[in-house]
């Protein structure tokens, strides 16, 4: 018999929860994190690249995302468990994978690839596709230098000399939504979490289809576990980068946990006919949405697409199960 999803669903949605209960009983370990990061090979650093570490069910405190350095390595102190990582650049086409430091480690490093971008397509966090807005291309000479001191000083990771260039920046020119947009970056460093979020509200105020402040604030929203207020950035974001995985991802574990299962099913589709590296989650998701809204048979399909991609992945033992429980319910009686 198929058995209902609620308990499943609800077991989705509170795993951040769960977690944090767990931790209160058993003393949390911090391990020393270090990335080293590297294009096409092992040979060329991904320098000044950001990197984002993130839970097992994609939540990210707002202090989770720093660059790395010339030598493509960058460092963080992170709980034992299991963590996902994304990896964006003006170069590099996004990355999205996971990995999962075991509690005894005293230490971890993890070598990731990740590869250059194609150069008809721009894929930097702080630039939208499409025409340039018009009020970019107003910026007095004075405000540009400010913005492009502060970018070098945040590559160095000086987050208050970079706040100051980028107030700086926006004193000259009052529109700047990229200063607004890169402050707010510095302040979720600083982890003046209120204060990013105004900033990246400025951004967007500016300038309505920014994706990037859109995602950037969905991430605060995430953190903060406002799933709804999350889901609506995300989609929003959507409109002018329709293609981006991560909101997509995102936007379909946010319905997921809202119970807006077709929204969920759409979007977790759109993200799986991308390259969608360390994503395989999208066809949990999916799967889960469709056993919702009493579709096993379609269910069926997504968890064997898990299992295809990931066969040891961390949801390889409930895509299994599922796998059996819904095709014995498909074989007909004898």
């Amino acid at each position: 018999m198929w058995r209902p999803l609620q308990s499943v669903v609800v077991m989705l949605a509170m795993a951040g929860v769960c977690a944090g209960q767990a931790q209160r009983m058993e003393a949390p370990k911090v391990v020393p994190l270090r990335l080293i990061i590297t294009v096409d090979g092992d040979a060329e650093k991904a320098g000044y690249v950001t990197v984002e570490l993130m839970d097992s069910v994609g939540s990210s405190s707002a202090t989770d995302r720093k660059l790395t350095d010339n030598d493509g390595r960058v460092s963080f102190q992170a709980l034992a468990g299991l963590h996902r990582i994304r990896i964006t650049g003006p170069d590099i086409r996004p990355y999205d994978g996971e990995l999962e430091i075991v509690r005894n480690e005293a230490s971890h490093v993890e070598r990731i690839r990740v590869h250059r971008a194609e150069t008809d397509r721009r894929t930097s966090e702080t630039s939208p596709r499409g025409p340039v807005p018009a009020l970019r291309l107003r910026v007095p000479a004075p405000a540009r230098k400010a913005f492009e001191q502060a970018g070098e000083a945040m590559r160095q990771q000086h987050w208050q000399e970079s706040r100051t260039l980028f107030e700086t920046a926006i004193r000259e020119y009052p529109q700047y939504d990229l200063a607004y947009n890169g402050l707010g970056m510095v302040e979720v460093e600083l982890n003046e979490v209120d204060a990013a979020r105004k900033s990246f509200s400025k951004a967007i105020e500016l300038n309505p289809d920014f994706p990037a402040a859109y995602r950037n604030l969905a991430r605060i929203s995430f953190a903060q576990r406002n799933y709804e207020e999350a889901d609506k950035l995300l989609v929003k974001s959507l409109e002018n980068e329709p293609l981006n995985v991560w909101a997509l991802s995102s936007a379909a574990n946010a319905e997921l946990i809202l119970h807006k299962y077709n929204d969920a099913i759409t979007h977790a589709r759109k993200a799986h006919s991308v390259p969608h590296q360390g994503l395989a989650g999208v066809h949990i998701v999916t799967a889960l949405a469709l056993e919702a809204t009493q579709q096993p048979s379609e269910a069926l399909k997504e968890y064997q697409l898990y299992l295809d991609e990931e066969p040891d992945g961390r949801d390889a033992a409930r895509a299994k199960a599922a796998v059996a429980r819904l095709g014995a319910d498909a074989t007909p009686p004898k």
